[in-house]
């Protein structure tokens, strides 16, 4: 990677003097008196990433730097652009007071091109000091390569606005990646097998091993490191990472006194690795089956993939968390006891045919269609369920009982909840025309009120993934496919807000 030289000469002469043109146009007060410059670049871990060093005689009086980076022409998404705190780049080591030199990571750079970047440093007596460059960056061939080709079958124009620039892709065979919606690969980590397990928080990428009980944090130039679980009792992460009440929630497998727990466990932990709280969803079936006079043992089974946790969210508004068993139902459970609040899904399965205790906890779908195989738990700005429906039914029925319905399609379904009485309603979805089938993995996220990402990410049976932005009315503002096999170019694709970010 290299800063264009024809640009970048002038800009220089610019910065060591701390005026370009007349007087009028100088900094002033602690801005000049800073005497900011460019006097290096790095390139980064990948060509999305590049580390600027700055020339700086006094770093007190700074308040923050922030960057820009132009959007290409002909494209759509809002320019990547972050702010770092005077704190947060003394706390990183950016600072190095010795040299007088401060190091700014740029990430979100477009690969194989020359990137026009505007820079801006702001002091405490709000005098500022801005400057425009270029930055050349080589093309990418790494293992996430499959993003820079997508099949565009909706670009996006000014024609509909989706109410999201970027996108998160967590993925089953290389690192984090962010895409925007234009179809471009902004960024990506250093490569791990699996980032399916991922969440973004602060200034970093965690990432779940799917082979270990190690968490990954992923730093802005795209290195990691590896931060081990507090606890020898879990074997490894799977499904997703979500923003939990104190820390992450994590979807983890255990082995207690040598039997497999298989994915029906949900901890609570810190980002260095901390064990805050667990829910056995095992221990809190049996429990409820058995106060409400059933027999578990047929449908509580260890060392079976008997639950299956794919998504798993933290509900503030009622203190209380929302899970997805996509062999059985959705569950809300008190967060504090882990008592189980109700039950929502196909009451053709084994659950509710067999059992009074999980009947009556279920809700009553009033209009619409049931969560089958159901992904991605979410909450909508106007307080209702938003999930992916994918409508395949139990892959793992115990022996001799009803697996349930299995549908050909699959949609983004959101319900309004109503606990009081007990009951469910699909209030909105889209099917697309034709149909499209993606029966595993997958997502919906709303991106602003009324807008979403949906991915289906199993599509033209298990070999496509693809990525649509609409509106409650139905309106396409970009759709885009990439080969795919079994959920491996995305399992679930996620707002992110890289167009503002602030780093404190």
């Amino acid at each position: 990677m290299k800063i264009a030289l024809r640009s970048l000469l002038p800009l220089l002469l610019c910065l060591l003097i701390a005026a370009c043109g007349n007087s009028d146009d100088a900094p002033q007060g602690q801005a000049e008196a800073a005497r900011l410059g460019v006097v290096g670049q790095a390139p980064g871990g990948t060509p999305f990433v590049a580390n600027l060093t700055l020339s700086l005689e006094e770093f007190a009086h700074l308040a923050s730097v922030s960057f820009a980076i132009a959007a290409k022409p002909g494209t759509f998404s809002k320019p990547m652009a972050a702010t770092y705190s005077r704190a947060w780049l003394e706390r990183s080591g950016a600072w190095r007071p010795g040299d007088k030199q401060l190091v700014v990571p740029v990430f979100g750079l477009y690969a194989g091109y020359a990137n026009q970047l505007a820079i801006s440093a702001t002091f405490e007596d709000e005098s500022r000091h801005e400057a425009a460059l270029t930055v050349v960056a080589p093309a990418y061939a790494g293992p996430g390569s499959v993003y820079n080709t997508p099949e565009v079958r909706t670009p996006r124009s000014a024609a509909a606005a989706p109410g999201i620039d970027y996108m998160l892709i967590k993925n089953n065979f290389t690192a984090p990646a962010v895409l925007d919606s234009d179809g471009n690969l902004r960024w990506i980590g250093d490569n791990v097998p699996s980032s399916a397990t991922t969440h973004f928080s602060g200034d970093a990428f965690y990432v779940g091993s799917s082979t270990t009980p190690d968490l990954y944090r992923f730093d802005l130039t795209g290195a990691y490191t590896t931060i081990p679980l507090a606890s020898t009792r879990y074997t490894n992460f799977h499904h997703d990472l979500t923003r939990g009440k104190q820390g992450l929630l994590a979807e983890l497998d255990a082995v207690d006194a040598g039997v497999q727990k298989i994915e029906s466990i949900l901890v609570e932990i810190g980002t260095g690795g901390e064990i805050l709280k667990e829910w056995d969803l095992a221990q809190i079936f049996r429990a409820a089956m058995r106060a409400g006079g059933d027999d578990p043992s047929n449908f509580v089974r260890d060392g079976v993939d008997w639950f299956h946790m794919n998504s798993a969210i933290y509900v503030p508004a009622d203190d209380t968390l929302l899970i997805s068993s996509r062999e059985n139902f959705v569950v809300k459970l008190d967060y504090q006891t882990g008592r189980i609040k109700w039950l929502f899904g196909d009451t053709t399965k084994h659950w509710y045919v067999d059992y009074p205790s999980l009947r009556a906890l279920a809700l009553e779908l009033t209009a619409g269609k049931a969560p089958i195989g159901q992904h991605t738990l979410s909450i909508a700005s106007n307080g209702e369920l938003l999930l992916f429906n994918n409508g395949l039914g139990n892959l793992n029925p115990a022996p001799g009982t009803a697996p349930g319905l299995s549908r050909d399609f699959s949609t983004p379904s959101r319900y309004v909840i109503d606990e009081q009485a007990g009951t469910a309603a699909e209030v909105w979805t889209y099917a697309a025309e034709p149909p499209v089938l993606s029966d595993i993995c997958s997502s919906t996220y709303e991106t602003t009120p009324g807008n979403y990402l949906v991915v289906y990410a199993a599509a033209g049976a298990r070999t496509r993934a693809r990525f649509l932005g609409i509106d409650s009315a139905f309106e396409v503002a970009f759709d885009v496919e990439y080969p795919s096999l079994n959920c491996a170019t995305v399992f679930i694709a996620e707002p992110i807000a890289f167009t503002g970010l602030v780093f404190d």
